[in-house]
């Protein structure tokens, strides 16, 4: 009779990590940093080779012993890298400087456009790469006072970059303790959020300011057992991004009376200095969802069924509050929560910018959900049509880009669907099975 072998220990995460993080790495600082990639064929295989590394470090190292700080290491040097450049797929950066600059001088961001009268004698020399400067501020009251801090810190675009790494990295270490006290790998859910290509490309390259609205989210679902401190997280995302105020609904059906409070109060401690500014605060935001159309996808379904222009995105805005319902009535934790009701707003959106497939990515890592994740790569798709980004975007997207960027999302989640049914109903496998 042989003797029973013990299971071999786990290999140690530094052997994938390190060639995984150093590709990675490489790849970003040439998609940066090499002229030639400002083609879209090289930009195509340099972001498809960053994400592969990515994928394949994913893949390893939930098993694998050790690697944190490996993993936190090379996170950083990943941004540090495209710290110094300017950005080259987005412009969005200089319309939060341009609403710093205006605040710093005096003038409130609401209600004036960068080209109206009363404001020409503030001259920068970004003025003409802002986006929309036709238009007023489609930011909300938190990002308005981080515009404004990074005004008051020197008002250039290496302020900005430095305030949304910093919130970039916090967002990490909020979704590893979250991994952490529900027996996830800390690991695996910190490796998928640091070393996602898309969000290293946004924040620190594009310098956009996403995580200043996934920092609170990630807060809400830290501290869901101190439902007022859970509240003021979700007030402050909300005043970052209002659309974060669909899942309200949902988590107040847990969180009572103590989180409406503290959402409230959350709310109120970043609107009250814009209050002045009337319902502009909040209706601004929601502009390009209600107008604007880019790299829709199942959106367009809506769009053939209800006639009009508005209806369709009314009924879009509906769909997500009707996950939202559903979820209260399922009482679902927080995480799972801000999972639907955000997957739900991806899926139906009009208005699809590369960057709003971060949206997902804290819960997606969260979760390991493989569909979100790989979603938050092909949404990079759009700035191989549109190398300047969408705000100057020449025409409509390609159709390929369209299929690209949703098929592969749709075909995973109708997979992932399809097993859950089959794993609750266990009589549709059939005999035998």
């Amino acid at each position: 009779m042989s003797a029973r072998r013990d299971p071999p220990p786990p290999a140690p995460a530094w052997r994938v990590l390190v060639p995984a993080g150093l590709a990675e790495l490489a790849l970003l600082a040439a998609l940066g940093w090499w002229p030639a990639a400002g083609a879209a064929g090289w930009r195509a295989v340099l972001f498809a080779g960053a994400f592969t590394a990515y994928a394949l470090a994913a893949a390893s190292v939930k098993d694998a012993r050790g690697g944190t700080a490996l993993i936190w290491v090379m996170a950083v040097a990943m941004r540090l890298v495209m710290l110094p450049l300017d950005p080259a797929l987005s412009t969005e950066v200089y319309r939060q400087l341009w609403d710093g600059h205006v605040q710093a001088s005096g003038f409130g961001p609401f209600g004036r456009a960068p080209l109206h009268p009363d404001l020409a004698g503030i001259h920068t020399p970004w003025l003409h790469l802002v986006p929309g400067a036709g238009e007023v501020t489609p930011h909300p009251p938190l990002a308005q006072v981080a515009f404004l801090v990074v005004a008051l810190a020197g008002g250039a675009l290496f302020q900005a970059k430095l305030l949304w790494i910093g919130l970039d990295l916090a967002t990490g270490w909020v979704l590893g303790r979250i991994a952490h006290g529900t027996g996830r790998s800390r690991r695996l859910t910190q490796l998928l959020w640091l070393w996602s290509p898309l969000l290293v490309v946004e924040v620190a390259w594009n310098a956009h300011h996403i995580p200043l609205a996934l920092l609170p989210l990630a807060l809400v679902v830290l501290l869901t057992r101190v439902p007022a401190a859970s509240g003021v997280a979700m007030g402050l995302a909300a005043m970052a991004a209002p659309a974060a105020l669909a899942a309200v609904p949902a988590l107040l059906r847990r969180g009572g009376v103590r989180f409406l409070l503290g959402c409230l109060g959350g709310m109120a401690l970043a609107g009250v200095p814009y209050a002045l500014a009337g319902s502009e605060t909040l209706t601004a935001p929601l502009r390009p969802f209600l107008q604007g159309r880019y790299l829709e996808g199942p959106y367009l379904l809506l769009e053939s069924a209800i006639p009009g222009t508005l209806p369709p995105r009314l009924a879009a805005l509906a769909l997500i509050l009707a996950v939202s319902a559903w979820a209260a009535r399922r009482r679902l934790r927080a995480e799972a929560t801000l999972l639907w009701v955000s997957g739900a707003a991806l899926l139906v959106t009009p208005v699809l910018a590369p960057w709003h497939a971060l949206w997902i990515l804290p819960f997606a890592a969260l979760r390991v959900s493989r569909p979100w994740v790989l979603f938050t790569g092909l949404a990079f798709l759009p700035y191989l049509a549109h190398p300047a980004g969408p705000h100057q975007a020449p025409g409509p997207l390609p159709v390929w880009v369209h299929v690209a960027v949703w098929l592969p999302l749709l075909v995973l989640l109708a997979r992932d669907v399809l097993r859950s049914w089959v794993d609750r109903f266990p009589s549709v496998r059939g005999p035998g099975a």
